[in-house]
């Protein structure tokens, strides 16, 4: 495999789409931004500078790859895996996150544009927290009473808002089709808590 460098991408100011997404995964592995002049790619700064202000697509998924190259985290399929089943059990993304062996915030949304499978597992993760979500809704309004019902109103409606929260988080997946936009539940479900 030949690596390219910057002065053989052939683009202006030597910079490819190629390149630029090379410099991003060695950034996201915890490599300094100024190491690239010393390494293969010899990336001079006042180049990437450039670069970064050209480019914003390339200027945002850097951006991205500096704050996940902070705690650097190798991507595995099985640490993936685990990630997700956490989500899927009914923690928060970040809570995930936080938690001993897991990657961080960053590195997450980072694994999540650079690699489809983790996007994938992440969708479904989410959407099983939604499901598990208008389960609870069903449980708490079967339970609710006259005495009960302000508070019940109150944890449907937090539940609502996460869920609605969760739908726009979900990162797009080619081939599934994202939910509409609603302010509320995804579409189709209707929640209403009648007076007793």
């Amino acid at each position: 495999m030949t690596m390219t460098t910057a002065t053989d991408a052939g683009a202006p100011g030597g910079y490819s789409r190629a390149l630029g997404l090379h410099i991003c995964d060695r950034t996201a592995a915890g490599a300094a931004p100024r190491s690239l002049r010393q390494s293969p790619l010899n990336v001079r700064q006042s180049d990437l500078r450039a670069w970064l202000d050209g480019d914003p697509e390339f200027a945002a998924l850097f951006g991205l790859a500096c704050a996940a190259g902070v705690a650097p985290q190798r991507y595995s399929l099985s640490r993936a895996a685990e990630f997700c089943r956490r989500v899927a059990d009914g923690a928060m993304v970040s809570e995930a996150c936080g938690q001993a062996g897991m990657p961080s915030l960053a590195t997450v949304q980072w694994w999540t544009q650079r690699r489809p499978e983790f996007a994938a597992m992440l969708a479904s993760a989410l959407d099983a927290q939604s499901r598990r979500l208008a389960d609870e809704v069903t449980a708490i309004a079967d339970a609710a009473s006259p005495e009960t019902l302000q508070i019940s109103r109150m944890r449907i409606a937090a539940r609502q808002w996460l869920a609605a929260r969760l739908a726009r988080q979900t990162p797009e997946v080619p081939g599934r089709t994202a939910p509409a936009e609603t302010d509320g539940w995804p579409a189709g479900l209707v929640v209403e808590a009648a007076e007793f």
